[in-house]
């Protein structure tokens, strides 16, 4: 089962060297992008978590008296990048009570609410275009708070931008981060004509995954203007994803396993929790 699984890795993921990119490159971009952190959702999966009704799961206090969303804003903080922008819908003002402007982190913080209904990930950043709160002629950084970067080595926000400038010079339009595989979350066998032959708890499946980051150059901001109806709710992944894939614009870059972890129910929040007790202290 591992050597057909290796195989598999060889046969659909192939990726080049970590690029690097100079101080002067980086600065560049950084104070030419925004952060747009993905808000809007009505987390339902993740209310399994004891007292998280009545509040956005990204402002929902953790044991430390952190938060997820704030995490995310302070990595991109100590990278240079102070802009950002929360895409918001359900339970907004819990969002905004916590976060107001930004200055207590030292950041700027603007808000595009969605329209009277949800429009999902792809209506949220067409909005957000649309109202101004998105600059057309800026970067954009796409990331899902509860999508938690942990023990990364390095600058997690200086990688991914080094490698959407990469995929820039041969011509895409946007990065997704991805990692290389994610554990099958049950017992793996490989079977023989109906002969169960070797059992593996728990297999690392070699398909890369989108972590909910994702890297857009203004060039992308006219597929959002086309593709996206504000009367109807769609995500970017599924509608323009496979247009860009196909039109060779999408790059990708990927991050080690072990550093995401996608906090969307009982199972992730203790496993973040875990984590926290033992090697996190609230930044300010």
């Amino acid at each position: 089962m591992k050597q057909a699984l290796e195989n598999l890795k060889r046969e659909i993921c192939s990726l080049p060297e970590k690029p690097k990119i100079s101080d002067e490159q980086y600065n560049n971009f950084a104070n030419n992008c925004v952060v747009a952190l993905m808000t809007g959702g009505e987390s339902s999966r993740f209310r399994e978590v004891q007292g998280s009704n009545g509040t956005h799961k990204n402002s929902f206090k953790l044991p430390n008296n952190d938060t997820m969303i704030e995490m995310a804003i302070r990595m991109y903080r100590d990278a240079g990048i102070k802009n950002f922008v929360a895409l918001v819908y359900y339970e907004a003002n819990t969002l905004e009570k916590l976060l107001g402007d930004g200055s207590n982190l030292g950041v700027n913080i603007i808000y595009s609410y969605d329209p009277e209904h949800p429009v999902g990930k792809g209506g949220a950043i067409k909005n957000a275009l649309v109202n101004g709160s998105i600059p057309r002629n800026r970067n954009l950084i796409v990331h899902n708070p509860d999508d938690v970067i942990l023990n990364y080595k390095g600058s997690f926000p200086r990688d991914v931008i080094a490698g959407h400038l990469q995929g820039t010079l041969q011509g895409h339009i946007a990065t997704v981060v991805v990692v290389e595989e994610t554990p099958y979350t049950f017992s793996g066998m490989k079977i023989t004509k109906g002969e169960v032959a070797q059992i593996e708890m728990y297999p690392m499946i070699p398909i890369p995954t989108h972590i909910g980051v994702t890297v857009f150059s203004p060039e992308s901001f006219e597929y959002f203007d086309k593709l996206f109806d504000l009367n109807k709710k769609s995500d970017f992944e599924k509608v323009l994803f496979p247009i860009i894939s196909e039109e060779k614009k999408l790059y990708a870059v990927a991050i080690p396993n072990e550093c995401w972890l996608a906090v969307n129910n009982l199972k992730a929040y203790g496993e973040l929790v875990n984590h926290l007790n033992h090697n996190h202290t609230p930044g300010v």
